[in-house]
């Protein structure tokens, strides 16, 4: 495995990047190394008009039909029992604005917590036009409590996963030129996720520490070095930047 590099096991299963750290957060809660859970999407059900409301009815297709009580279902499953339905059950699913992240919890042994949104990107950048303003402000206001708040992105073209701090994406969004964060940047100041063992896919949880033994808490010591890094973030306002002013139309006389 080269530096910063992960063989995508979650991948080989089938799943994505957030079912890979849906795996890894079940591995650390089993391991006692912390205790995070995705946050379920709120929303709502409808119904088109002249439709009785009743409750969702999942039909046992064949596959399903030797499920007792107390089994389990996986998501393909239930996604494939919903869709043998759907004719039985016309409603439609409409999410509502999250004011969180994917994930929350508390890392042991100290009880910290912790919250992050987990993104993949096929780019080298991980553009802001991804990253819902709400959840920016509530990753704000958990690390000014002192929390660890941030991304964790996958670069896939890369192989690459880190855990960008809000701080620095914070930094990042206030420079007027700037509308993403380049991959070469976080390969340059932040620590690559290492694959774990077992079911610990995406070992994220000691690159954040050595992040912060390096950066401190607040990671100020890292704006300061990207800062130093990339002028573009402290480059003084130009009037060429500024947007050319639109031409009035003349009045017209009555």
């Amino acid at each position: 495995m080269t530096h910063g590099r992960l063989q995508q096991r979650g991948a080989e299963r089938g799943s994505g990047f957030q079912e890979a750290i849906n795996h890894t957060n079940e591995a650390y809660e089993k391991l006692g190394r912390a205790c995070i859970t995705r946050k379920a999407i709120p929303g709502k059900y409808v119904v088109p008009k002249g439709i009785r409301r009743r409750g969702l009815v999942v039909p046992l297709s064949p596959s399903l039909a030797p499920l007792k009580t107390g089994d389990t279902l996986t998501t393909t499953a239930l996604r494939q029992a919903l869709a043998d339905g759907r004719e039985e059950n016309m409603r439609a699913f409409i999410p509502e604005s999250r004011g969180e992240p994917d994930y929350g919890g508390v890392i042991a042994p100290q009880g910290r917590g912790i919250f992050y949104d987990a993104k993949t990107t096929q780019r080298d950048l991980l553009d802001f036009d991804n990253l819902h303003p709400h959840q920016v402000t509530f990753l704000e206001r958990m690390a000014a409590c002192g929390a660890i708040a941030g991304f964790l992105v996958e670069f896939a073209k890369h192989g690459a996963v880190f855990f960008i701090p809000i701080q620095m994406v914070t930094l990042f969004r206030a420079a007027r030129r700037r509308k993403s964060i380049p991959y070469h940047v976080c390969a340059a100041h932040l620590t690559p996720v290492r694959a774990g063992r077992g079911l610990v896919i995406y070992d994220y949880l000691p690159a954040i520490e050595q992040q912060e033994q390096r950066y401190g808490p607040d990671y100020a010591c890292l704006c300061s070095s990207i800062k130093g890094a990339t002028p573009s973030l402290t480059a003084p306002r130009h009037e060429a930047d500024d947007p050319a002013p639109v031409p009035r139309l003349p009045e017209k006389r009555s």
